[in-house]
């Protein structure tokens, strides 16, 4: 094989590579802020005793725009906020003649307990609807995310739903902080993050303020592009950006070797093959030729 056939040979492969990994582990849930940020202690409704309580709430209002719905970004006022809803825009689902859309979270006791675990936090519920109270679903192909922030050493959990008096668990990602947990909805109502059975909180102390971690997606921030639905999701966000990350630098050190190699293969021209310029013929002199003179 010549050395161009290889070098595209390995650009092919670079390519195939890349497709591969975003096949294998796709870049799912909302996208992460880089920084720093301070995070606020973490607020309870019922506070256990020597724990921060008055958790906040929050409310905004959007206009329909060309009949689709807009982008939505509402979060709870705590940093990072402890409750989250994302929609991108024309992904929820509007009823007929909406033309203002209203959405609401606010903490809000349990009326029950799950079954599976215990709840991690508070209860938020997420209301959206129209200028005439009517409830507004999210689209079932996904793009509505909703992002719960827990209390601290939270090794795992998930984010479940309350419906019909029953916690329904939900397909659930890591989303910034080791506390942080995001989930693609279609209906809104009571969620909450459920940790496994025997969970308790840290101690008041060590729940302080001063927890340094990456910033998380704020409600000021530009909106969240449409997320994938659940079932397009695996694996967690830092092996599939490392497994990314790693198949990038394969494409660029395949593309960098197949650039070197496309360059060394162009002939090199051959000073004794350049014609030489033939040199400018020489004027010829004339002689100048005048009358003949008679002779007497």
């Amino acid at each position: 094989m010549t050395r161009r056939g290889l070098a595209a040979a390995a650009l092919a492969c670079g390519f195939a590579i890349v497709v591969v990994a975003q096949r294998l582990t796709p870049i799912t849930g909302p996208p992460l802020y880089d920084g720093v940020v301070v995070e606020d202690t973490y607020r309870w409704l019922a506070p256990p005793p020597g724990y921060a309580g008055q958790p906040q709430s929050a409310a905004a209002s959007g206009a329909v725009q060309g009949g689709q719905s807009p982008n939505l970004s509402v979060g709870t006022p705590e940093q990072p906020p402890q409750a989250q809803v994302f929609a991108g825009q024309g992904y929820l689902v509007l009823p007929p003649g909406t033309t203002t859309i209203n959405v609401s979270i606010e903490p809000v006791a349990p009326a029950a307990e799950p079954e599976d675990g215990v709840i991690a936090g508070n209860v938020y519920r997420f209301s959206v609807t129209n200028q005439g109270g009517a409830a507004i679903s999210g689209n079932q192909s996904g793009g509505v995310t909703v992002v719960l922030r827990g209390p601290p050493n939270l090794p795992s959990a998930t984010i479940e739903r309350l419906a019909g008096g029953s916690w329904t668990a939900l397909q659930t990602d890591p989303a910034g902080t080791p506390h942080m947990f995001t989930a693609v909805v279609t209906d809104f109502g009571d969620f909450a993050i459920v940790a496994p059975t025997g969970w308790v909180p840290a101690s008041p102390r060590a729940a302080q303020p001063g927890n340094v971690g990456p910033a998380a997606p704020q409600a000021s921030v530009a909106p969240l592009a449409p997320s994938p639905s659940p079932e397009g999701s695996t694996g967690s966000p830092p092996t599939v950006l490392l497994i990314a990350g790693l198949a990038c630098v394969l494409a660029i050190m395949v593309g960098g070797i197949a650039f070197l190699w496309l360059r060394h293969d162009q002939p090199k021209p051959s000073v004794a093959a350049r014609p030489r310029r033939a040199p400018p013929p020489r004027p010829v002199p004339q002689r100048r030729v005048g009358p003949k003179r008679r002779r007497r």
